[in-house]
């Protein structure tokens, strides 16, 4: 998982190992940890929440002891390790965080931001993948410290508007607050890819291990969502997504790909991309099917809600769909 703090300017990122077999089935028991130590959260995903610890100087002591304290906390609940980065953006704590990995603690001290990031290869940016860091080589730019002062005219030609961003990204520069408005409002997992992808056949199948996860985590806090969107980002970092309703709110896996497939089609026509993502929104409680379509429904819940104890007894590796193993081992 990845968990984000924040106190004043300073994001801190939690961040616990998503490889980890007990994480899926411990999402939960981490999250009410977390609600103990800040009233400000912003979960960005199954795997990633920022808390904000401004004002909490007294109750938590400094930011490296709050860190300290919040990984004591985690293990003693949950049983889990997690590593703790911090610095005074998103995106330094996003960087921190996987320079912390496997279990340590790194803070980034306010100031440190540029100088910190400048000797590390362009690729450690949220965002910057294959194709980006390709286009950088060719301009010369290898390290974060030769992109935070590259000049604007060069970035705008190659990267268009975003380019100045990367500029910034690269000096650790992000003003976007921790924002717990969207808490529990939607849930949603992308993932970045190491080569771009064309294959209309590879992005369904990632597709599929995305809402499997999604659709899980779902069900573990019995919710039911409504929308389903879809997001795609080519190699030129341009963005494209949908959505589309549901007949009726669900939290199984099938329904809600059937729908993000169909969308998925209409975009997958030729079209590389290096990003997917999947969120699901207008969530509410599970509701009361009608007699007949709840008997219908009864077989394919009941495989679903076997095959989910499954998980949370082994682990969500326990159980992995046949076309996603397939893939694996192709």
């Amino acid at each position: 998982m990845s968990t984000k703090l924040a106190r004043m300017r300073c994001p801190q990122l939690i961040l616990v190992e998503p490889r980890h077999e007990r994480y899926a089935a411990a999402s939960a028991d981490v999250m009410e940890v977390l609600d103990a130590w800040s009233p400000v959260i912003e979960q960005v995903s199954i795997d990633e929440a920022y808390l904000d610890l401004a004002g909490t100087v007294q109750l938590h002591g400094s930011l490296e002891s709050a860190g300290r304290g919040l990984r004591a906390a985690v293990r003693a609940a949950t049983g889990l390790t997690i590593s703790v980065g911090g610095g005074t953006s998103k995106i330094v704590a996003k960087v921190a965080s996987e320079a912390s990995k496997p279990d340590g603690l790194l803070i980034v001290p306010p100031g440190d931001e540029a100088a910190w990031l400048a000797p590390r290869k362009v690729g450690v940016i949220p965002g910057v993948g294959p194709v980006a860091r390709e286009t950088l080589r060719e301009l010369g730019i290898l390290t974060c410290g030769e992109l935070a002062v590259a000049p604007v005219d060069h970035l705008l030609r190659r990267f268009g508007g975003h380019g100045p961003d990367l500029a910034a990204a690269a000096r650790g520069e992000d003003d976007a607050p921790v924002d717990p408005s969207d808490n529990r409002k939607s849930m949603g997992r992308e993932m970045t890819l190491d080569d771009d992808v064309a294959d209309p056949k590879v992005l369904e199948t990632l597709l599929l291990g995305l809402i499997e996860t999604v659709t899980y985590s779902l069900r573990r806090e019995g919710l039911l969502a409504r929308t389903v969107s879809l997001k795609l980002k080519d190699a030129d970092f341009a963005t494209f997504g949908r959505q589309v309703k549901l007949p009726r709110p669900s939290d199984r896996t099938e329904p809600i790909f059937a729908a993000a497939a169909k969308i998925l089609h209409a975009a997958a026509r030729g079209t590389a991309y290096r990003l997917i993502g999947v969120s699901l929104s207008d969530l509410g409680v599970d509701e009361q099917l009608p007699l007949f379509e709840a008997a219908a429904d009864a077989k394919s819940r009941a495989v679903t809600s076997a095959a989910d104890r499954v998980r949370d007894k082994y682990g969500d590796d326990a159980l992995v769909r046949a076309r996603l193993v397939d893939r694996e081992d192709s």
